[in-house]
């Protein structure tokens, strides 16, 4: 039931909370301030396209162009990041589920070094394939949409974009769904990329409205309850600059150039408030969702997989195999 898998949650996280607290608060540090200086840097960059249009339009697309390239740097060293905290912490997790106290530093060394380029890969490959399918979903949605419409036929046009579109939407959800534990199998069993794919469509077959609700239900709790503990502090944090926003709007601006500078100076400290946004809410994420998904795999898997009384292999902190009853 999803109350006592959130219920074990928050027993195994009592294990894992520092490796989470060790590892996301240290490393989440660069790339969440590499984020906000992006959005700052491309906030600063928008407020002279006025003036950069007219003079150098080529200069104007570079600009831009390198503007939104570090913020995409930014999302990808972010990402690179949380997949590491993720998977260190998915480590830990599953070694407490079966009664283990594996050492931090060698559990750490032991992702980085055997699992974390794997990690990598099936990533990359598993966001190819549900590009893949939306895309393709989507192109056929418009070819349709296109031909419908040199026929005249605009409500047919209409209709079939609408529905080629939903399916190939509900296609993508339905992949996400089966791949929804290819991370844990491969850090918690050791599959290769290949097997995570295939183990995580097993375990997830005949479950797939248990997952889907479950994972549904629990982001959106983790989202919430993130958006409510981060919001403040971000606000907070800029409460000075939105207070001499209003008493500027109250005193009265002249013409469109001092609107224009008005909405400048909010948007002057925007950037190192979303970084510290991004850090806080991936921080508070990382503490519950690693542990949740593995519990949440480990159960598929008692589903599966026949009460055979044999022992079940596992790995030790080096990668060797021991036999755990």
């Amino acid at each position: 039931m999803f109350a006592e898998l959130l219920d074990r949650t928050f027993h195994i996280m009592s294990r894992t909370w520092v490796t989470t607290l060790i590892l996301g608060g240290v490393l989440f540090v660069p790339p969440s301030y590499l984020i906000g200086w992006a959005y700052g840097h491309l906030f600063e960059v928008l407020g002279k396209v006025g003036g950069m249009a007219g003079d150098n339009p080529t200069l104007l697309l570079t600009t831009l162009g390198m503007a939104y390239l570090w913020l995409v740097i930014g999302v990808l060293a972010q990402g690179l990041v949380q997949l590491l905290v993720r998977a260190c912490v998915t480590e830990h997790a599953g070694r407490a589920a079966r009664g283990e106290n594996p050492a931090r530093a060698m559990l750490i060394t032991h992702v980085i070094g055997k699992k974390y380029g794997r990690l990598i890969g099936q990533r990359l490959l598993q966001l190819t394939i549900l590009s893949i399918t939306f895309g393709a979903a989507a192109m056929a949605a418009g070819a349709a949409a296109a031909v419908a419409v040199a026929l005249h036929a605009t409500l047919l046009a209409i209709l079939l974009g609408g529905l080629l579109g939903c399916a190939g939407l509900a296609l993508t959800v339905w992949l996400s769904v089966r791949f929804a534990v290819t991370l844990e199998s491969l850090v918690i069993d050791g599959a290769k990329v290949e097997e995570s794919f295939d183990r995580s469509a097993s375990v997830v077959r005949g479950n797939w409205w248990r997952v889907f609700g479950y994972t549904l239900l629990f982001g959106l709790m983790v989202s919430f309850a993130s958006s409510l503990i981060a919001t403040p502090i971000v606000l907070f944090s800029g409460l000075r600059r939105y207070v001499q926003f209003v008493e500027a709007l109250l005193r009265g601006t002249s013409g469109t150039e001092g609107g224009n500078t008005l909405l400048l100076s909010l948007l002057a400290g925007m950037g190192r408030r979303m970084g510290l946004f991004q850090y806080v809410s991936s921080l508070l994420g990382s503490f519950v969702t690693p542990v949740f998904m593995t519990l949440l795999f480990l159960e598929l898997k008692k589903r599966h997989e026949p009460e055979s009384g044999s022992p079940v292999p596992a790995q030790d902190a080096s990668g060797t195999l021991r036999e755990t009853q």
